[in-house]
């Protein structure tokens, strides 16, 4: 009686992993998208987006998030949980819009976002 549903409960879940990418597979994502800031004439809301990601990825604990960026004067500014119970660090990601330096409280201080990786 309950072989059925448990054989496609496992069956979704298996089928659904082969598709799920990796945290390699949203490197090489980041690192292609990293290639098309352009630091030269200032960061930009989508630029920062995907800097802050980058950042996260390489520098953040593995189990967490950085939230979509957004405008704090001279920096844009993107807030980060970590764990489960998705816990704020202690200071935000914050990239420095004319210079694109990147800096948080828990990773170091990144001069040229395209270093990231």
């Amino acid at each position: 009686m309950f072989k059925v549903p448990l054989l496609i409960a496992l069956s979704c879940i298996l089928c659904g992993c082969a598709s799920y990418q990796t945290r390699d597979d949203h490197r090489r994502e980041f690192q292609a998208q990293l290639q098309t800031v352009v630091v030269e004439d200032g960061i930009n809301l989508q630029e920062a987006n995907i800097i802050a990601q980058s950042y996260f990825l390489r520098f953040g604990p593995g189990c967490g998030v950085a939230t979509t960026v957004s405008d704090d004067g001279a920096y844009w500014v993107a807030k980060t949980y970590i764990g489960i119970a998705a816990v704020p660090t202690r200071e935000p990601i914050r990239i420095n819009k004319r210079t694109g330096q990147v800096t948080w409280s828990d990773g170091p201080t990144i001069e040229n976002p395209k270093t990231i990786f």
